[in-house]
């Protein structure tokens, strides 16, 4: 599940079961928190076990129940920058958490601010917390949190964006993402505008505590919906569309001696992934992906289409890529590695493997395929 996926279905859940957050969801979210930190010079916390923030409050409007996992969000007080940059990070990372099925809320008031403060370095601020965990709304299936979330309020396009005649498809799928993001008191206080040079801008119309949050909530969901592009920071802040590209890859794997192993490739920058590549000429998915196996490998394979996952990242400024993985099983060849892409090739078991995937993203993959095969294998 993409995350532009993700935004159809979230909505702010306020009641969470006493079920902790897996070891295994908690590697998952602090890899993706340490990326956003790496990107943004934030200082994002995953805090577990600790619900004293939200215990001992007296009834008031907003309160949660059973809180015992959230996000602190906070950094470098000297960020002009600071609150709308939670606010976009912290909204990557809330879509993050629901795609592994969690439930989260964002928070500005209704928590015990001094015992999250006490996390704190010198010279950081706090600027609010993410409630994160189990909920018992995410037990109902993807069709009814799609319903749930339909029913949220949100403000019409008209009054969300200005100019849009003769606006492509890509703006008006930003503003359609745009209705759907989350802000203080349901008031989504800004407006984004098509202007005449291919750019976006985007402005508060209504300032007040965490108008800063919104809007970087609300930038967010555009650039997902608008699938990719960058923004300036700031009120009035600007949008430039990026270019888009496509690659096809596998999680490739096998049985051996009763048990399921994949095979993960170093790739010369470091990082370990699945083997994957550019779409070329006139490709199918499918044979890009094929092609992709033999060539950093040395594997031919049987591509499995019933599998289709889809990971969106920028590979460099302006250019936006998705990556399609299906799942595959080798069907010959002799394992060797491309020299010129790949360091290493190995199999692995799943428990090896998830902690050796070197982004959240893939790692949702991963553990999408286990999911698929496993319901193959019972089936």
């Amino acid at each position: 599940m993409t995350l532009s996926d993700v935004v159809l279905t979230r909505t702010s859940q306020r009641s969470y079961l006493p079920d902790p957050i897996s070891r295994r969801q908690q590697e998952e979210l602090q890899k993706a928190i340490d990326s956003c930190n790496q990107r943004s010079g934030l200082r994002v916390q995953l805090v577990c076990g600790h619900p004293e923030p939200f215990a001992g409050l007296r009834k008031s409007y907003g309160l949660l129940k059973g809180v015992h996992s959230y996000l602190v969000l906070a950094g470098p007080a000297a960020d002009p920058d600071l609150a709308e940059k939670c606010g976009y990070y912290g909204e990557e990372l809330v879509l993050t958490a629901v795609a592994m099925g969690l439930g989260t809320c964002w928070l500005g008031g209704t928590y015990d601010r001094e015992s999250c403060l006490r996390r704190l370095k010198e010279g950081e601020e706090l600027i609010c917390v993410a409630a994160v965990g189990h909920t018992p709304e995410e037990r109902g299936g993807r069709e009814k949190l799609i319903a749930l979330a339909a029913k949220r309020k949100s403000k019409s396009q008209s009054e969300l964006a200005r100019n849009m005649s003769g606006a492509p498809s890509w703006f008006m799928s930003g503003i359609a993402s745009v209705q759907r993001a989350p802000s203080a008191r349901n008031r989504q206080g800004y407006r984004f505008l098509w202007q005449k040079d291919g750019t976006v801008q985007a402005q508060v119309t209504e300032h007040n505590e965490f108008s800063m949050v919104d809007l970087g909530i609300a930038k967010y969901h555009f650039e997902l919906g608008a699938h990719g592009g960058q923004w300036t920071w700031g009120d009035g802040g600007v949008f430039q569309k990026a270019a888009e590209e496509k690659s096809c890859g596998a999680v490739v794997w096998r049985e051996r001696d009763g048990a399921r192993q994949y095979l993960l490739a170093r790739h010369n920058g470091g990082h370990w992934s699945f083997p994957k590549g550019h779409v070329e000429a006139d490709e199918t998915e499918e044979e890009t992906a094929r092609r992709e196996i033999q060539e950093e490998t040395g594997l031919s394979a049987e591509i499995d289409t019933g599998f289709r996952q889809v990971v969106t990242y920028y590979p460099k400024p302006g250019v936006v890529k998705d990556v399609v993985f299906f799942t595959a099983v080798p069907s010959g060849g002799q394992e060797r590695v491309q020299e010129e892409e790949i360091a290493e090739i190995g199999w692995f078991t799943f428990e090896e493997a998830c902690p050796l995937v070197t982004f959240a993203s893939d790692e949702e993959v991963l553990l999408a395929a286990e999911k698929y095969l496993e319901g193959k294998r019972r089936a």
